[in-house]
């Protein structure tokens, strides 16, 4: 399953495709993603991909177009990279067909690789919305640690929700890639 599994970064060339899988899970993904309504044309997603490569050139944040069997089903990347601090955070989302088969799993263990090796973070955070377990499920399958809920931190169309944050240091993620 995991050869199956590829990050590519994110590049113009996505455009359509990652709008239309928008489109097909609009529905799925409004329950847990605020930002769908800013996405109403393949320009709107154009105009994120191009977004995410003026970071990616400016402080180093990546954000990848998470393949299957050389499909697009999701996006994972990191939201914040704070060099200063040596802290970072990751944010994803698969398409709902996909879900429940590891993948997104797979592609946040291979950006804690990038995260810890490459940017010498000393931390990663990832924060979730306390109600969606499905999105909670990966911090905790990868051995991050609970630290805390924000009370009321994010505005999901018609209420406000929890986040539950997660963590992993460094040296908690030297000690599980030696087991």
């Amino acid at each position: 399953m995991e050869e199956n599994i590829s990050l590519e970064h994110l590049k113009l060339d996505h455009t359509q495709g990652l709008y239309d899988l928008t489109e097909a899970n609009r529905e799925y993904l409004r329950e847990r993603l605020p930002w769908l309504d800013q996405i109403k044309s393949s320009s709107d997603t154009r105009k994120f991909i191009e977004s995410t490569i003026t970071e990616y050139s400016s402080s180093g944040a990546q954000n990848f177009a998470v393949l299957y069997q050389g499909l697009i089903c999701g996006v994972v990347g990191f939201h914040e990279l704070n060099q200063q601090h040596k802290i970072g955070s990751i944010g994803y989302w698969l398409a709902q067909n996909y879900s429940g088969n590891g993948i997104i799993t797979t592609a946040t263990r291979k950006l804690l690789e990038i995260g810890f090796s490459k940017f010498q973070l000393n931390k990663i955070e990832i924060r979730c919305a306390e109600p969606n377990i499905k999105s909670r499920a990966v911090p905790e399958r990868l051995g991050f640690t609970y630290e805390a809920t924000l009370r009321d931190c994010e505005w999901l169309y018609s209420q406000y929700v929890d986040h539950a944050i997660y963590s992993m240091l460094a040296s908690e993620y030297r000690s599980l890639i030696i087991k």
